[in-house]
């Protein structure tokens, strides 16, 4: 009897913990997608505005919010985003945010290293500062916070405190198929075993989050 009644509090000890480590940042699923504006930072568009919502209108849609810059946050958003634009002629639209409390450091930063960012999708720094759209709630002690959506509607959210190409990437692509239609991709199709340069940088940006590469 005793054995039991240990084994249940065991069990009930590991749960409690699990449970007291789960994150949360932004709408959670079935919840409204607000405006999210941001302006980019790279190409002939620079300081040009854009609104990856309204982009959207109601139509299959992923954000990728940036709080902390380090190699598995900019890897793994690098593959994320390389797939959604090739779902484009599907019906996505898909997007970058950089959060940060200095924007204008932190875009000196993206132009620097925009050989390491994805291609093909637009990318900018929040209008809003290091918190982002105030209706979103977003967390700044994650790395990342991926949001899938569909009809103006949250249908996948992912907190990610440290971001794993091995470990993330298949679980937002399948979030992305869930929606748009086809076959989950491999890591391998999603280019996760390429071995990317690390862009070089002289001088890191003071935001978002502390901007270790790690």
């Amino acid at each position: 009897m005793r054995t039991i009644s240990a084994f249940v509090a065991v069990f009930l000890f590991s749960v409690s913990g699990l449970l007291a480590e789960e994150v949360f940042s932004g709408p959670q699923v079935g919840e409204t997608l607000a405006p999210v504006v941001a302006q980019r930072a790279i190409a002939e568009e620079a300081d040009q505005s854009f609104d990856l919502i309204k982009r959207a209108g109601g139509k299959p849609v992923v954000i990728v919010f940036v709080h902390k810059v380090t190699r598995p946050s900019v890897g793994l958003t690098r593959i994320l985003m390389n797939y959604a634009a090739k779902r484009a002629e599907d019906g996505l639209t898909a997007g970058v945010v950089f959060l940060t409390d200095d924007p204008t450091e932190t875009k000196n930063w993206m132009r620097r290293a925009a050989r390491a960012l994805p291609k093909n999708v637009p990318i900018g720094v929040s209008i809003e500062g290091q918190d982002g759209p105030g209706a979103y709630g977003l967390n700044r002690n994650v790395a990342l916070t991926v949001l899938v959506g569909d009809k103006n509607k949250v249908t996948a959210n992912f907190a990610l405190v440290q971001p794993s190409v091995q470990t993330d990437a298949l679980k937002v692509a399948t979030a992305m198929v869930k929606i748009l239609g086809g076959e989950v991709p491999t890591l391998d199709e999603l280019g996760a075993n390429r071995r990317a340069r690390p862009a070089r940088r002289r001088s890191s940006p003071r935001s978002p989050g502390n901007n270790e590469e790690e």
